[in-house]
Formats: structure tokens, sequence, C-alpha cells
């Protein structure tokens, strides 16, 4: 057999190895792109705060947010009893009839009712931090809603945006307005886990928090 004929023989199977030996490396930069969209799917704007606090690393995001999912997933949350339900339906509607007089203080009791609420459902209690990785698997669309009430709560109870003047100067509308968000998407959370099925959606809408009087001399 030539020299030549051995070149043209040569050509095809180093093609088809090379074919084959790309295959592989293909599907697995497919399987990785299908993953990654599919928690992307799934927890929505969680895949990009995670995402963020892994310094922009997606991997390391899919990783964390895979194990978050494997570890839930199959979390079955307790059912409220009928009497359950109306206490803390009442006790909620309570807090926002208060929320116009002292906003800071409502946010701050809602932040610790919502959390009850959700140990009593069967939520992680060592932290907050990991009922928000729990909720993030059962809840993805309520979880941000829930961060931000308890965010806006501590920030309360240290004195920051209180929604109130202590010195005189005139009420604070930034931080009224904030806590008056933050109760909103609180509440999201809370009509979904007292729900016995479907999320019910009642009125959130809260009034604004009214100005402080100010002591006349």
């Amino acid at each position: 057999m030539s020299v030549i004929t051995l070149a043209v023989l040569a050509v095809p199977v180093a093609i088809i190895t090379a074919l084959l030996l790309a295959r592989p490396v293909s599907d697995r930069a497919s399987g990785e792109g299908g993953l990654r969209k599919d928690l992307r799917h799934r927890f929505g704007p969680e895949f990009d705060r995670v995402t963020a606090r892994h310094h922009g690393d997606p991997k390391a995001a899919e990783r964390e947010l895979a194990a978050r999912l494997r570890h839930f997933r199959g979390l079955r949350l307790r059912e409220l009893s009928e009497p359950e339900r109306a206490q803390y339906s009442a006790q909620w509607t309570g807090l926002q009839e208060q929320f116009v007089d002292c906003p800071g203080a409502v946010v701050a009791k809602a932040n610790v009712l919502l959390n009850r609420l959700a140990i009593d459902r069967g939520l992680p209690a060592e932290s907050r931090a990991r009922q928000f990785e729990a909720l993030s698997v059962l809840h993805p669309e309520q979880v941000e809603g829930a961060r931000l009430l308890d965010a806006v709560a501590r920030q309360a109870a240290t004195g920051g945006g209180t929604g109130t003047d202590t010195t005189g100067a005139g009420a604070d509308p930034g931080g009224a307005e904030t806590m008056r968000h933050a109760m909103i998407a609180g509440r999201a959370l809370f009509d979904t886990l007292i729900a016995p099925s479907a999320q019910a959606s009642p009125s959130t809408a809260l009034p604004s928090p009214r100005a402080p009087h100010r002591a006349s001399h």
C-alpha cells in the first residue's frame, strides 16, 4: 500500500477519532448548561443572589443550590388547624392596624410573628438563614420578601429607619415607606404559609405611617 493511500485513509480515521473524543466534552457542557437553566428557572432571583455571593461564579452557585434542593425538597410542612390559622390571621391584622402609629415596632413584631409561623409549619428553627434556604426551595417567589422584612426589622431594632423622628426634626418618610414595602412583602409569605392549599391573596394595602406630633411649646 502506497504512502499516499495510507495518508488518505488516515484522514477520516483522525476525524472520527476527534469527534468521538469531543462528544463527551460537548455532552458534559450541554448537561451543565441544562442544569444551570433548570436551577435558574426554579430559584429565580435566588440564583443570581447566590452567584453574587460566590463572586460571580455560577458553578459554585449551582453546587450550593443543587445541595439545597436535595436537602429540602422532601420537607413536608405541617398543616395548620382552623383555629391556628384564624389566630395567626387576627394577629397580623392587628399589627397592620397599628402600623400607622408605630411602624418600626410593628415591623419588628411582624418579623417575629412570621418566624413563629414558619417554625410552626415545620421550617428550620435553628437560624433564619437556614429557614430562608428552605423557603427558597419551597416558596422561591416569597423568600426575598421574608429577607426584606427581617432586614428592615433588624434595622428598626437598632434605631435605623424607624419611620419616626425622635429628635423633633420631622418624619422619616423614606424609612417609613421601606417598612411599608417590607410589611407587604412579608405578608405575601404569611398568606402562603397560613393558606390550607393554594396561596390566598387578600389585600395587603397599608396606610402610610402617621407623622409624629411635634410637641408644642
